[in-house]
This record gives C-alpha cells, structure tokens and sequence, in this order.
C-alpha cells in the first residue's frame, strides 16, 4: 500500500508469532458446500500479490522460488461477513521476512485505520489473520491491506494483496435458520447466503476441531474452487495448501 496514513502514530500493533503448516492432500469428492457468490458485487482489488522491481533482483528477494502471497477471498475482492471481528485467510510463501502486517482501514475515511503485525515462522502455508484491534460496524465498507514486509525501512519491496469487507447484519429468516442448525450445517447456510467471512471461519473451525475429517478437508479445497471465487485456478496450488493449526 503506497498510502501515507499506514505511518500515523495512533495505530495499535498487535504482535504474535503464526505457525504455518504442511500440504494436506485431498482426495477427489463430491462437493458438499455450494458458495453463491453475490450477483454483481466487485470492487477493486489484488487477490494475488505482484513482485516489485527490486524483487526481481534475487538478492532483494524475500520469498521462496518467485512464489507470491495470495489472498483467499473471492474473485469479486470483497469479504461479505455477519462478524464484529472477522477472520481473513492468505497463504504465505516460505519467506526470510521478519514481519507479516495487516491494515484495516475505513473506506470513507483514510485515516481512520488500525495495524496488526506478526512474526511469520518462514515455512509455506495458509494464515488464519483474526481482525482484532477493530470491531467492524454494520453496513460499513472497510479496505484491508496484507503484507509481507520483506524490509521494514524499504517498504517498496512488501508483497502486498488488498481487497475490501463489508459486515452485514443477517436478517430474521438466516438467523433463524442458523439458531437450529449443526456446525456443518451452519457452513453451508453462510455459503448459500453468500458470506464469504463466515463461510470460511466456521469451516476452518470445523477442521480443526477434526483434523483427520477428508470430508471437511475435501470441502476446504470445493469452496475455494467454486465458482466467483475459483482459486483454483492461481497457480502454485493454493488450493491444496493447509490449514494453520491454533
């Protein structure tokens, strides 16, 4: 992010150290959770981050094998969720960075924003990034910016995806649904209605209460696949990358 008010002095880092995982194999199955992405929602955005110049020099390079840092979130690049304080996913490349970031920033004003920062473990994987220095309001449109701040004195060289989130309050009839239903059952409601966030977070919950569950495993790699949001489709197989364990 080229912005200047990531600099201001009323930010609130949030330091903690993320564990990035191994490959998890999945098996062919069919699919049991139908995203539908909403009809002609789409913002600006970057799903999949670009090297900077001096990242095509391999002395100023920070990741492994050219990879790049991607951004699970459909191809629209907004993260529709009923939370507060949702949870956003980027599969992170083995990396030398000393720092991963996150900026949370109000659309309608720039300079209201908050940073969290984290310490990556260096291994490849997908990083589950809670929002909590912010509560999200309802009906309000935020950016986010994920970085992987290979200098912190040269910021021209983060790998950097950016997208927007938008927290929903869910109507009577979804609530009512959900107020009955099983964890699983709740996944596939959220990916019917089209939230993305909650879709996501609950069934990374689910993998981790039951790692050896294939089925979910299965339905992780589906969703992602789906169509509107069709990772499977960016290369590197970020589709079949695993779930950081918390």
């Amino acid at each position: 992010m080229k912005t200047p008010v990531k600099n201001l002095l009323w930010t609130k880092p949030v330091t903690a150290i993320l564990g990035l995982s191994f490959l998890i194999p999945f098996a062919a199955a069919e699919a049991h959770i139908a995203f539908k992405a909403p009809v002609g929602l789409g913002v600006p955005g970057r799903r999949i981050a670009g090297g900077s110049r001096s990242m095509e020099n391999k002395e100023h390079q920070c990741v492994s094998n050219n990879a790049h840092v991607v951004a699970l979130v459909p191809q629209s690049n907004i993260v529709l969720t009923t939370a507060k304080n949702p949870v956003l996913f980027f599969y992170v490349p083995q990396t030398s960075a000393p720092q991963l970031e996150l900026v949370v920033q109000d659309k309608e004003n720039s300079q209201n924003f908050v940073k969290q920062t984290y310490k990556p473990s260096g291994q490849a994987g997908v990083v589950k990034i809670p929002v909590t220095t912010t509560s999200l309001e309802a009906g309000k449109e935020y950016r986010w910016f994920f970085s992987v701040v290979c200098n912190p004195k040269e910021r021209s060289k983060d790998q950097e995806v950016e997208g927007s989130i938008k927290r929903i309050n869910p109507d009577s009839q979804l609530l009512t649904k959900l107020n009955s239903a099983t964890p699983n059952e709740r996944v596939k409601i959220y990916a019917d209605a089209g939230y993305w966030g909650d879709t996501t977070a609950n069934l990374a919950q689910l993998i981790s209460d039951h790692p050896n569950d294939q089925n979910l495993k299965n339905d992780w790699k589906e969703l992602l696949s789906a169509q509107g949001v069709n990772l499977d489709q960016v290369t590197g197989g970020v589709v079949n990358e695993a779930l950081v364990p918390q």
